[in-house]
């Protein structure tokens, strides 16, 4: 990883790289900014200790007190035929002591300066919404990627149009994800790579939240892949593959789904779907609809490598909410 500007000039305050030992400051500012009471083992599980080390970049007083925090989740990414680190900026915050000054913007740049290459980060890619986005374009040098692709129906709408050919099981079997993605990868030439690796450390593991995973398959091979969470009266389908080959394989995961959010007496399914245009048209007629997401959330992204094509990209990627960190 690169090294980063280290400190700042004078009495400035110092910009560094994250060390271990400053998940502690990082969580502690992060519950007081947003108000919530997140247990560090779930920070932990969000920012994984790879061989690389951690993309994160914090700011200081000259006392050692956390000013601003900018730090980005990663995940592999394919772009036709490369593949690249692809980085999302999660959690990223500055205290109310340095609202009015410019350490939050100075941390940014000492990020970008160390990590966004060809080497580190390549791509960095979120989903904004408002304020956020406009700050992102404006004084961050992200460029649009478009909406997200937000999905609605009723729970209890899931119905069967054929008799069924597919058994849908329900558990994480990282043997079969990977037997999926390497069939349907190709329908998907925008992605973020959806083998068992990722499925597990992005699903499984998470302190105190729970994600239901279901396969539809067909005598022994895997068709079809949900993960599925439940929000109160709100069942969020966080993420799917496909390999295209029946649409039978999509309806009766869909059926699976609805019949979860009945069982836990939700009202509403969401789904992010972009970058699928046979599995949009499957789940229309199946009493999905698209609409305006309701923060208006977009895709925004930023490329540190000569051969990613970001308007090529945004043509093309293929976009759930397991893409983000909002489920």
């Amino acid at each position: 990883m690169g090294s980063g500007r280290l400190a700042m000039s004078g009495s400035e305050p110092v910009i560094r790289p994250f060390r271990d030992g400053d998940e502690v400051a990082i969580n502690e500012g992060f519950n007081r900014v947003f108000g919530l009471d997140r247990p560090l083992s779930e920070w932990r599980w969000k920012f994984p200790a790879v061989p690389e080390g951690r993309w994160i970049m914090l700011a200081e007083d000259v006392g050692g007190r956390l000013l601003a925090h900018y730090g980005a989740s990663p995940m592999q990414l394919q772009a036709g035929d490369l593949v690249v680190r692809a980085g999302q900026p999660v959690d990223v915050y500055s205290t109310p002591e340095a609202r009015r000054t410019k350490v939050f913007t100075h941390c940014y740049r000492a990020f970008i300066e160390a990590f966004g290459n060809r080497d580190d980060l390549p791509l960095m890619y979120g989903f904004p919404g408002g304020v956020h986005y406009e700050m992102g374009l404006t004084q961050l040098a992200y460029e649009p990627m478009g909406p997200v692709g937000y999905w609605r129906r009723a729970v209890g709408r899931g119905r069967r149009v054929w008799l069924p050919r597919y058994r849908v099981v329900r558990g994480f079997d990282p043997e079969a994800a990977d037997e999926l993605w390497a069939r349907a990868r190709a329908r998907y030439p925008a992605a973020g790579i959806r083998d068992g690796s990722w499925l597990g450390r992005r699903f499984t593991g998470r302190p105190g939240v729970e994600y239901v995973f279901l396969t539809a398959r067909h005598k022994t091979r895997a068709a079809a892949s949900a993960v599925v969470r439940i929000v109160g009266e709100r069942l969020l389908w966080a993420d799917l593959v496909w390999d295209g080959e029946d649409p039978r394989a999509l309806v009766e995961l869909d059926y699976a789904v609805d019949a979860v959010g009945l069982r836990s007496g939700c009202t509403e399914a969401e789904l992010w779907l972009r970058g699928d245009d046979e599995a949009a048209a499957g789940l229309t007629r199946l009493g999905w609809s698209a609409r305006p997401h309701p923060e208006n959330l977009r895709m925004v992204a930023r490329a540190f490598h000569p051969d990613l094509d970001l308007r090529d990209i945004a043509r093309r990627v293929y976009v759930t909410m397991g893409d983000s960190d909002l489920v």
